[in-house]
């Protein structure tokens, strides 16, 4: 059979070199059979193929190992290279330089490298789903959605390594159930005082500070980190539209948001008021203070600090941002338009998605109520009893 177990043991009587007998499971002298191998067992296999155990039966299980999968026609040279090609280290490093250009690449570098941790020099091939359960479940001090997103972000590698026909079939993942969470919401009177004091606050440093939480509330398919990918040669003043690009590696994304006269109006003078090259961040700073340098655009959290000071100086408490802005118009158009229409305006492709921004009843389970209410009086409204009172 091919492969064997050698050893650089010598008999301790006559030298002789110790030979493998698979009968009596060892290695032992020729010439005297009571002198047998201690501690340096040789797996050779092949040309490629040596590894060194210290007992003969890891020795043996790895040998029978490679002699089954040859016999069974699984068995791949790389597995047992040196350099670990096909292990978990080596395939996510790969993996995340594919990866290098996604808009959520930081997070997936993340996620990715607490499973380097974990799994370290594993071979992907030979990784359980009982093996990224217990992965995911060993993380501690995490959200059920958290945990999610670290079994999405794993799940993507697999996906990765199947198209390179490393694996032929997906492990499976454990499934994870979490539900999330409903942002305050408030009404549009509060949430234009809000507004309000967000530019009695900023209009001195920078008008440009509650024109962007305008921009939010008003148009609901916009997002505070849409703003920020503004450039002024993105806004085209002429046909009222911004135009926001999304570049990944592989093509480029982009939405569009048609302005109303009013806001083509205020941006066109912002335009004037701070002229710049077309390629500079619309939302930047204009200098005037000493932290911030002219022409640096607005951080992540920038327009989130101008909200929650001008809900402190109101007394509004837990509201953050996209709640006030993005979730209560979406809410609004909803109760005023129907929720098609509020989902359309969003842009959401899933109803799971666009539910946690529309606190309002669809229409069709209010239009059903309807029909049942018809069913039920035969056409007749009925008249409900007044409560008692005095008279």
């Amino acid at each position: 059979m091919k492969g064997n177990i050698i050893t650089t043991e010598k008999c301790m009587v006559c030298g002789a070199i110790l030979k493998h007998n698979d009968r009596r499971h060892g290695l032992f002298c020729p010439n005297h059979p009571q002198i047998s191998c201690v501690k340096v067992f040789v797996v050779r296999f092949g040309r490629h193929i040596q590894r060194q155990f210290n007992n003969y039966d890891k020795a043996a299980q790895f040998l029978n190992g490679l002699r089954f999968k040859t016999g069974e026609g699984s068995f791949d040279i790389k597995d047992y290279a040196s350099d670990k090609p096909y292990s978990f280290r080596v395939l996510s490093e790969k993996y995340l330089k594919r990866k290098a250009n996604l808009k959520s690449f930081k997070e997936k570098k993340r996620h990715i490298t607490v499973a380097q941790e974990y799994f370290y020099d594993s071979n992907v091939k030979y990784i359980t789903g009982a093996d990224i359960e217990d992965y995911l479940f060993d993380i501690k001090g995490i959200s059920e959605k958290t945990r999610a997103n670290y079994a999405s972000a794993l799940s993507d590698f697999f996906k990765w390594v199947l198209k390179r026909q490393i694996i032929n079939v997906l492990p499976p993942f454990p499934e994870i159930t979490y539900e999330l969470g409903y942002r305050t919401i408030t009404d549009m009177k509060t949430q234009q005082a809000i507004i309000i004091k967000v530019r009695e606050l900023s209009e001195d440093r920078n008008p440009k500070i509650w024109t962007g939480i305008d921009l939010l509330a008003t148009y609901v398919n916009l997002r505070p980190g849409d703003l920020l990918k503004i450039k002024e040669k993105d806004i085209d003043l002429e046909h009222g539209v911004i135009t926001i690009h999304y570049p990944t590696k592989a093509k480029n994304k982009i939405k569009t948001v048609r302005l109303l006269p009013e806001h083509i109006e205020l941006i066109r003078d912002l335009k004037n008021q701070f002229p710049a090259l077309p390629e500079l961040k619309f939302f930047r700073h204009h200098g005037g203070v000493r932290s911030q340098k002219p022409n640096t655009p607005f951080g992540p959290k920038y327009f989130k600090i101008w909200w929650d000071n001008a809900c402190k100086e109101l007394g509004v408490q837990d509201l953050d941002l996209y709640g006030g802005t993005r979730h209560t118009s979406t809410t609004e158009i909803a109760r005023q338009a129907g929720t098609m229409s509020a989902r359309e305006a969003t842009a959401h492709e899933t109803n799971k998605a666009f539910d946690r921004y529309c606190q309002f009843q669809n229409d069709t389970a209010f239009k059903m109520a309807g029909l049942l209410k018809k069913k039920k009086t035969d056409g007749k409204v009925l008249d409900f009893p007044q409560k008692a009172g005095k008279n």
